[in-house]
């Protein structure tokens, strides 16, 4: 489900790191190495060179971020295949301030999905603040459009993205904003792009088994190995909470059938669930609806055979 937060969604963290203390969450520290040689820890090192120890480890970045760490004893080639073949998504998130709500003036509500290879933006919601203040309209640009737009100056995006929204809107007002803010997340180092991870067809087939499965006292988390909302913040929480039972359960602090644990409805906003159609819920494999053409296509070949030559059928009955 989508939510806001009053004073944005980064409180979480901030928060969680003030209650833990700073004793115990070191920001602005990429992990290079994590050694697993030594029968009694773990060791990981930084970028800076500081060397911590401990007994478990919870690596909860992107698959082709953990590219950027070295491992010792290196990994199984499993999981080094699957690291190269997760590539992060390419999405750059912009925001349109205006002097005015002008959508809702016009009874809309700022979220549109806008197709076409002539539009930038895929994707737009109202971000207005909750007290109506400093009007705006976020959107999403992916995929190939986000890699065009990367060649182009802010200001040409800042224009291209408000005539995708004027179109869709059918509103002249969204061709004057009057500031423009950009986030493009394929420029992060340690993100290298955004929302999650992909999977190219084929991938869980033959890598899935490996996304979440421990190496020795290496535990994987992320919003990538989730079950559930993978790619959101409740898929990244859901993972962390089962790779943190993971650890628990290899303390012997929990049985093994506590590891995997639903997460309790919210009381405040109960979640609708997405109906899927027919077609959605029996839609075969990419191979499987290969081999059902396949099929039905023989058997489409032998009966329009048989029935425009039926000596043919003959000859096979005898």
């Amino acid at each position: 489900m989508e939510r806001k937060f009053i004073g944005g969604s980064q409180q979480i963290s901030k928060k969680i790191a003030e209650k833990l203390g700073k004793d115990k969450v070191f920001t602005n520290s990429p992990v290079i190495s994590i050694n697993q040689e030594a029968k009694d820890c773990v060791k990981v090192k930084t970028l800076q060179g500081k060397e911590y120890k401990t007994k478990y480890i919870i690596l909860a970045c992107p698959p082709a971020i953990q590219m950027k760490i070295h491992f010792f004893p290196q990994l199984p080639a499993i999981r080094n295949q699957l690291m190269q073949r997760m590539p992060m998504g390419s999405v750059m998130k912009v925001i349109l301030y205006y002097r005015s709500p002008f959508w809702l003036e016009k009874g809309l509500n700022g979220t549109s999905m806008i197709l076409g290879e002539e539009h930038p933006m895929f994707y737009s919601l109202d971000d207005t603040k909750p007290d109506g203040s400093f009007p705006a309209i976020i959107g999403f640009v992916t995929g190939d459009k986000c890699r065009k737009m990367t060649h182009l100056s802010a200001e040409d995006r800042k224009m291209a993205v408000a005539e995708s929204l004027a179109k869709a809107t059918g509103c002249p007002e969204a061709l004057k904003p009057i500031h423009y803010e950009e986030k493009n997340w394929m420029e992060e180092q340690y993100t290298g792009g955004c929302y999650t991870a992909m999977c190219p067809p084929g991938f869980l087939t033959r890598y899935g088994r490996a996304l979440r499965k421990p190496i020795d006292r290496l535990y994987f988390a992320g919003t990538e190995t989730s079950i559930k909302w993978s790619g959101y913040m409740n898929g990244a929480v859901e993972a962390g909470e089962r790779a943190a039972r993971e650890v628990l359960h290899n303390m012997g602090k929990i049985s093994q059938d506590q590891i995997w644990i639903e997460e309790p409805v919210s009381l405040d906003i109960v979640p609708l669930p997405f109906v899927d159609s027919f077609g959605e819920r029996y839609m075969p494999s990419v191979p499987g609806f290969m081999k059902m053409i396949t099929f039905f296509g023989i058997i489409g070949a032998s009966t329009f055979a048989c029935l425009k030559y039926p000596r043919l059928l003959g000859l096979l009955r005898k």
